[in-house]
């Protein structure tokens, strides 16, 4: 019974006690909260564009030249069969020979190749999240605005229109990049291809 007592005391206590508002900001303390705070100031960022989504970040594999285009199919390959054919014991006729390949080649397009992932993490097609590459080997994200900018400076260039087209292997261009860097992040304003 007591420490109900004590209870309610304290509530009706605390219900007659004038509720206490903070004091309002004076200006001078606004103005040091925002001095505390750094501006930032938009960098300049030199490095080599690369393909985020790349699964060997190592060092060696970033400075490998882009894998370049296969050759083309010889002529002997793409020759409908004049006869039967042996491989492994087993025995085609010419008929089902050509119609097995009329089945197989559609797909065998120019910019096949482009809409492949590189293993050197270079630009490609399928690129979709691009990151750079600084000069002391670090790798820093493009955020989503840098990705949109990174992908138009991709499409203006001449080297990666070929690409695009199946006409040109991956490439790592280098580029400007001008943004904040947050962490392992970069936020940028505008992604350029450096001249050659």
């Amino acid at each position: 019974m007591k420490t109900r007592l004590q209870i309610l005391a304290i509530a009706a206590a605390s219900l007659a006690a004038p509720a206490q508002t903070p004091e309002p900001a004076k200006p001078d303390q606004e103005h040091t909260r925002a001095a505390a705070q750094p501006e930032q100031t938009a960098a300049s960022l030199r490095g080599v564009l690369i393909d985020a989504a790349c699964r060997d970040f190592s060092r060696y594999n970033l400075r490998l030249p882009p894998q370049p285009l296969p050759a083309p199919a010889k002529e002997s390959d793409t020759k409908p069969a004049a006869g039967a054919t042996t491989a492994s014991g087993i025995t085609v006729d010419a008929r089902t020979m050509d119609a097995e390949r009329a089945d197989a080649m559609p797909h065998q397009v120019a910019d096949l190749v482009s809409r492949q992932s590189d293993p050197t993490c270079a630009v490609k097609a399928s690129t979709h999240a691009y990151a750079l590459l600084l000069p002391d080997g670090r790798v820093a994200d493009l955020d989503e605005g840098g990705n949109t900018f990174a992908d138009a400076a991709v499409k203006a260039d001449p080297q990666g229109r070929a690409m695009l087209a199946g006409q040109g292997p991956g490439f790592k261009p280098t580029v400007i990049v001008t943004g904040h860097v947050q962490g392992s992040r970069i936020v940028a304003s505008a992604v350029k291809i450096a001249p050659r």
